[in-house]
């Protein structure tokens, strides 16, 4: 996968493509962001160097919400 085709299918998900590069390395991060309310939802991708591996079934699954869990 391209960062186009990723970008274009995370804003199909109402998510935003981001790139962050951690502390003090060199590696840059893919992750998606989106508004919820007053917060900004993050979500962590793969690393950039990784995204041509990915399928657009796995980033769909990413970007899917969180099961909440009630006790």
């Amino acid at each position: 996968m391209t960062q186009a085709e990723a970008r274009t299918v995370m804003k199909a998900h109402g998510w935003s493509y981001i790139e962050h590069t951690r502390h003090k390395s060199r590696i840059k991060y893919v992750y998606a962001q989106r508004r919820q309310g007053r917060k900004v939802a993050d979500r962590y991708i793969c690393p950039l160097s990784k995204l041509d591996t990915l399928t657009e079934q796995e980033l769909i699954a990413k970007l899917a919400p969180k099961p909440t869990s009630t006790p």
